[in-house]
């Protein structure tokens, strides 16, 4: 179906993109989830701001239903013109040194469109960690799509593996790192996001110190409709060795400094508290 639908042009996909949008707000799609996320994390704003925020946020969905539709045709060219980086220096600097570049993104903006644009910005090869889905045809169109301009698609549940077997290989790895381990994850780390004890995948940032990555975070805005700018953000110098929690701990720093100045594109309907810290929890 949807290699079907990004058959037409991007015009049509966006006002196919606005009519989904228009049916989401009329239902009322995860609206009480929405509301109670931004009353945990803007606080500080009044109410009528914040539902100016919920009201923009599904407006952006249609968007960005959209744009991830045409990302499975859009030229390279086009994702060039669309997707700017701010500071691309900061990364290819680091790459022509040797030493090893890991990018942490976050849902938000159009995290699709960033992967295709990372795959071809820097001169070398992109490995990306990804969550399979479960039809089959699915993870193919999704692999697919991701690839298409070189990009090594790795399950991230085998991620670190691949690493440890690559023996240093993997020069430039992405990762997105703002997802809910599930409960039962051994592998988490909780830290304080938006003020509230949030669990974080502990992956990125064991890899991180462990095998000597410098680690930028890819602070994605939305310059207009269609079009982003991307600035990247140092968490950690290439070759410094950190504790794991502590790059993570910046990573959620600077994904919430983010956020709080960006809030309209974040992903507000994804359930990021599904449950409360435990006492013995990390």
């Amino acid at each position: 179906m949807f290699r079907l639908l990004s058959l037409l042009p991007y015009p049509a996909l966006r006002a196919l993109g606005g009519f989904a949008a228009f049916w989401v707000r009329v239902l009322r799609w995860r609206r009480p989830l929405v509301a109670e996320h931004l009353d945990r994390c803007l606080a500080d704003r009044t109410p009528a701001e914040r539902a100016a925020v919920a009201d923009g946020f599904y407006r952006y969905l249609g968007e960005l239903l959209g744009e991830a539709l045409y990302a499975q045709k859009i030229p390279a060219a086009e994702i060039d013109e669309r997707v700017r980086l701010e500071n691309p220096e900061a990364i290819v600097t680091s790459l022509e040194a040797g030493k090893r570049v890991m990018i942490l993104a976050s849902h938000h903006c159009n995290w699709e469109w960033l992967l295709l644009k990372c795959s071809t910005a820097f001169g070398h090869a992109m490995t990306a960690a990804y969550k399979p889905v479960t039809m089959h045809a699915g993870d193919r169109a999704l692999k697919r799509m991701r690839s298409r301009f070189g990009a090594k698609l790795v399950p991230a549940k085998q991620i670190v593996q691949y690493l440890l077997e690559q023996r240093g290989n993997v020069r430039l790895l992405a990762l997105n790192a703002d997802q809910s381990p599930a409960k039962t994850n051994e592998q988490q780390a909780w830290i304080k996001f938006f003020g509230q004890d949030t669990s974080f995948y502990k992956g990125p940032g064991w890899i991180a110190a462990k095998l000597g990555y410098g680690v930028w975070f890819a602070a994605m805005r939305r310059e207009s409709s269609g079009r982003y700018a991307v600035k990247f953000v140092p968490l950690s110098a290439c070759g410094q060795r950190l504790d794991p929690d502590a790059l993570l701990q910046a990573y959620v720093a600077a994904l919430e400094a983010h956020v709080h100045e960006h809030p309209v594109e974040y992903f507000w309907a994804y359930k990021r508290w599904k449950r409360e810290k435990r006492l013995y929890d990390a």
